[in-house]
């Protein structure tokens, strides 16, 4: 159930009359490594080269892989956990990144051409129901900025999901946004999972 809105997302943007196509792996995130040497530890991006001055005789070296990685869009920077999945989809004036947990999904979409949020939104109600979602307004600080959206909630199937749909960067003829999609506990909670996602990412992210 989780992946439902994910895909809808992505085929609201065929409403919004932009294509999608050349799905594929891509550079774009990065695997975070602790290298230590002797006693010294160093954090290093998968495919970075470890510099160390001086001279070492008989160094004791251990690598360990750590437990997040590092999202790289150019524009928007930040750390998530490593045992999200990860997809790009690219095409003319569109691009959209996917990291996918087990109850959490994040989405960040760069879109030429005239977009706003409640696009996406009113068009996934008319996908669901208007009888199944609820939405409302809200605002969080993600980083250095405090970000306006709007907060889907529907009850489908038995399941309880928001969507939390922001853009956080916009000119005139461009619109970047990101979406946290949660699917909820039982009894409308928040999950562990969200809680300390959404916070290693509000921790590192920087927009440039």
């Amino acid at each position: 159930m989780k992946n439902i809105i994910t895909i809808v997302l992505l085929l609201l943007c065929n409403v919004l009359s932009f294509a999608q196509n050349n799905k594929k792996k891509n550079f774009e995130t990065k695997s975070m490594f602790e290298v230590q040497v002797d006693s010294k530890k160093y954090k290093l991006e998968e495919g970075d080269e470890l510099d160390i001055e001086g001279e070492l005789k008989n160094p004791k070296i251990s690598v360990k892989l750590l437990d997040f990685k590092k999202f790289n869009a150019g524009n928007l920077l930040f750390e998530y956990p490593s045992n999200f999945s990860f997809e790009i989809e690219k095409s003319e004036g569109y691009k959209n990144w996917t990291l996918d947990g087990n109850n959490y999904v994040i989405m960040i979409f760069d879109i030429d051409g005239e977009s706003q949020v409640k696009d996406f939104i009113d068009n996934m109600i008319g996908q669901f129901g208007k009888e199944k979602c609820k939405t409302k307004e809200i605002k969080s600080r993600l980083g250095e900025k405090v970000l306006s959206g709007i907060q889907l909630y529907v009850e489908l199937a038995g399941q309880k999901l928001t969507v939390d749909f922001y853009e956080y960067s916009t000119s005139k003829n461009n619109s970047k946004y990101i979406a946290f999609q949660e699917t909820l506990m039982d009894d409308g909670a928040t999950t562990a999972e969200g809680v300390m996602t959404f916070k290693m990412i509000n921790d590192s992210i920087h927009y440039k």
